[in-house]
């Protein structure tokens, strides 16, 4: 019996990663904001500091909307992490996680065991992640200076931390 909870609970976390409220739709379905459209309005914290949409104006963003249980989402933020390592130094570049539907503790918790440095923020009630998309996560998108999506990724990120450093000083 305990075996096949846990094989139930590891299901469960698996498929949060890909299902939205309504089932499984397509990546492109699921997208609220797209390539080339602005990112909308929000406001996150951590605890500590708040984010705005404001906040990023005039500056290169990286923004991530992440769940730590999501095996897509632990792929792709080492990737993210190694970008950040690079970039954080530089005051035109922002490098945002947003954890989607978290405690601030289990954040916290993921961010130590993997020894992650990058800034990290919590929607803890999905209304981020809701302007964002429906279903889908980790969800990467490469923003320029007029908070335009110039290049969003989808549950995988196929880059290196360096060609994703890359693309971002680039923007």
């Amino acid at each position: 019996m305990k075996q096949a909870t846990v094989i139930f609970l590891l299901l469960s976390c698996a498929l949060s990663c890909v299902k939205g409220n309504d089932g499984e739709v397509s990546h492109e379905e699921s997208s609220l904001v797209k390539v080339g459209d602005e990112i909308p309005d929000f406001t996150v914290c951590n605890g500590t500091d708040t984010l705005r949409r404001g906040d990023l104006a005039g500056k290169k963003t990286l923004l991530v909307l992440f769940s730590s249980t999501c095996g897509d989402c632990r792929l792709v933020l080492p990737v993210v992490e190694a970008a950040w390592r690079v970039l954080k130094d530089d005051p035109g570049v922002v490098v945002a996680a947003i954890s989607r539907g978290e405690t601030g503790e289990t954040v916290r918790e993921y961010w130590e065991q993997s020894r992650f440095s990058m800034p990290w923020y919590l929607d803890e009630d999905r209304s981020v992640f809701n302007k964002f998309a429906t279903a889908y996560t980790p969800r990467v998108y490469l923003v320029d200076g007029l908070s335009r999506v110039v290049e969003m990724h989808v549950e995988s990120l196929p880059l290196s931390g360096e060609e994703l450093y890359r693309k971002v000083e680039a923007l």
